[in-house]
């Protein structure tokens, strides 16, 4: 009879264990968007695509929550699906197909007996810039990141990203072993009473086939961003099997004199995949910025400065652009990346490689309530040596768009202006309208053409709903 309840309390006992260790904490987060907007949307009319665009997109965030050392994190999103769009949706019938997608999937985890903290999967990966946010990383991507405080002011994070490997079986296909990319990081954020300041480097090997293989004729944004202009034409085996990238840089921010704002940022980058016949397949580069702002009871007045080396006039001796491996820089609303809903931004780029430029803003302007503006007004000039245009029958090929970003030179210029409004309806939605004008001073001269737009306008209306 013993024998019989030991075993039943056993038994109960592992029940119970099982039972606690399925216990966990599901919350869930995330933001409804639908937009409408009419765009200008490339410098080229012959390339603008559809003035207007109506798109609907989800984004959630579901967290499982076992206690205070361990929680998973998926999160997925639904969409892009444009209005009236039968692959994404948006068709009569609603029943689209491939607009759901995992970006982030992740184990956060405490180690035993210590404060170290441990990510593992599909995560965001960034490098902190105070004074132009995301301005060298600002990612998704499969890795690790491993991060502590040392002391109270003294931290560090350290990951292991890999962007891309093809992963081909060798037992079929021959296999490859110059296909993968992988990024090693680590940030030192200090802390204290009123300033912060964070040095970071990055660390990266490249193999030659790297998601843009020997006779890639189209080579991606990523490519683009660490390669030099005109890289393309001269892909293939007379590569090194492996190049080398690194970064490194330094950041910070003072709130001292609170509600003075200051920050700084200084990043020098390098990437060398070797020599084809005589063109060199190497960028190397650097960009500083400074950044300021007074917060007033109604307004915010800011004032930002940037300034990144640009490419000499010698096509076949390198880039001397910064290598950006994946920035996602939003400084305004209609050039950079700062929309609220983002269908008719980056009109200019996502990178501050191979421009100067200044913005002076307005923020926070704020009269009544749940009513809030911001007033913008840009200028950039490009960096880039006009030599480095190769005129062929009056245009010049492969230049005007490099990867996401445009290709400005010394005689090249453009001034944006913004004007954004954010109305309130609920706590927890939101009516944005945005308005931006962009006049783009191509030097026609050197281009050879008179078709990119010179006076570029865009105007948005997007319904928030963040839950």
């Amino acid at each position: 009879m013993k024998r019989i309840v030991t075993l039943l309390l056993a038994a109960g006992l592992v029940l119970g264990a099982a039972a606690g260790s399925q216990a966990a904490d599901i919350k869930a987060k995330g933001i409804w968007q639908n937009n409408l907007s009419w765009a200008d949307r490339a410098v080229s009319s012959d390339n603008n695509g559809d003035y207007f665009r109506a798109s609907t997109r989800l984004r959630t965030q579901i967290d499982v929550i076992a206690s205070e050392s361990l929680k998973g994190v998926v999160f997925f999103e639904i969409g892009h699906q444009n209005w009236g769009e039968a692959k994404s949706g948006g068709a009569l019938g609603t029943d689209g197909k491939d607009v759901i997608k995992v970006r982030y999937s992740y184990v956060d985890w405490v180690i035993p007996q210590t404060d170290a903290k441990v990510r593992m999967g599909l995560q965001p990966f960034g490098v902190p810039t105070f004074a132009v946010p995301m301005a060298v990383l600002d990612t998704d991507g499969a890795g690790i990141t491993v991060s502590g405080q040392f002391t109270e002011n003294v931290g560090a994070a350290l990951f292991w990203l890999r962007p891309y490997n093809n992963y081909s079986d060798r037992m079929t296909d021959g296999g490859n072993m110059h296909d993968a990319m992988d990024v090693v990081g680590l940030t030192v954020p200090l802390t204290f009473d009123g300033v912060k300041v964070t040095p970071f480097a990055m660390y990266s090997s490249i193999g030659r086939d790297t998601d843009f293989g020997p006779g890639a004729n189209n080579l991606n944004g990523v490519a683009n961003g660490l390669l030099p202009a005109g890289a393309d034409a001269h892909m293939g085996s007379k590569l090194d099997d492996r190049g080398n990238a690194w970064w490194g840089g330094i950041t910070a921010e003072m709130t001292l004199f609170d509600p003075f704002r200051v920050a700084a940022d200084f990043a020098y980058g390098s990437v060398d995949m070797g020599n084809s016949g005589n063109f060199d397949m190497k960028r190397s580069g650097w960009y500083a910025a400074l950044a300021g702002e007074y917060k007033l009871d109604y307004m915010t007045p800011a004032l930002t400065f940037w300034y990144a080396s640009g490419d000499d006039k010698n096509a076949y001796d390198g880039s001397e652009r910064m290598p950006v491996l994946d920035s996602d820089v939003a400084l305004t609303s209609y050039g950079f990346d700062g929309g609220t809903y983002n269908r008719s931004a980056t009109f200019n780029g996502t990178s501050l490689a191979g421009t100067w430029g200044i913005v002076a803003e307005l923020k926070d302007i704020s009269f009544m309530e749940d009513l809030s503006h911001v007033l913008r007004v840009g200028f950039i000039q490009g960096t880039n040596n006009s030599g480095m245009l190769v005129k062929n029958g009056g245009t010049v090929a492969g230049m005007t768009d490099i990867g996401n970003d445009l290709y400005l030179t010394h005689h090249d210029r453009m001034w944006e202006v913004n004007i954004d409004t954010e109305y309130k309806i609920y706590q927890n939605l939101t009516l944005a309208f945005e308005l931006g004008y962009i006049n783009l001073d191509y030097d026609e001269n050197l281009w050879g053409s008179n078709t990119y737009n010179e006076n570029n306008f865009k105007a948005a209306m997007s319904l928030n709903y963040k839950f």
